[in-house]
């Protein structure tokens, strides 16, 4: 281990170390021209898509004609995705409202049968804060108009 001939891997290391000092010189005055100019550079930021519902606005009536009620509420939004607004029917145990038909994201009126959802709202695009009025066609006897209603905001998904 004392010997004074052999070249060990630090002695390798330590040589190339000196023949890349030597030739780097040459390389960096020929780069100076290259690194001294201007460079575009696109820096993107990624947020994870979200939408909430802010709020819904009361029942307003519209229209009236017999037991069919005509009404609408707006629902006002915060997205930066695009997102899909549902109308899910809640389970009703044989209270005033018997049949309930929603405005469908097409613009035709379909049916809410109890536990069923229909779209009212699709937007592809990010929107940031908007307010989708969403209209209603209820069959009932009650004086009190109450939806048996609840929303729900989907994110559409991005790849």
């Amino acid at each position: 281990m004392g010997g004074g001939g052999t070249v060990g891997p630090v002695g390798i290391r330590l040589a190339a170390l000196m023949v890349a000092a030597i030739a780097l010189p040459r390389a960096v005055d020929a780069q100076v021209d290259a690194a001294s100019r201007l460079a575009q550079v696109t820096l993107v930021a990624r947020v994870a898509a979200r939408a909430s519902i802010e709020s819904v606005s009361p029942t307003r009536e519209t229209g009236r004609q017999g037991l069919l009620r005509e009404a609408s509420v707006t629902v006002r939004l915060s997205t930066n995705a695009g997102y899909r607004l549902a109308v899910l029917r809640t389970p009703t145990s044989g209270g005033p409202v018997t049949r309930v038909w929603v405005r469908a994201a097409g613009g035709g009126f379909q049916e809410l049968a109890p536990g069923s959802s229909v779209t009212v709202a699709q937007d592809a695009s990010p929107a940031g804060e908007s307010e989708r009025e969403v209209g209603y066609r209820i069959e009932t006897e009650n004086s009190v108009l109450e939806l048996p209603v609840r929303y729900e905001i989907a994110v559409n998904p991005t790849i």
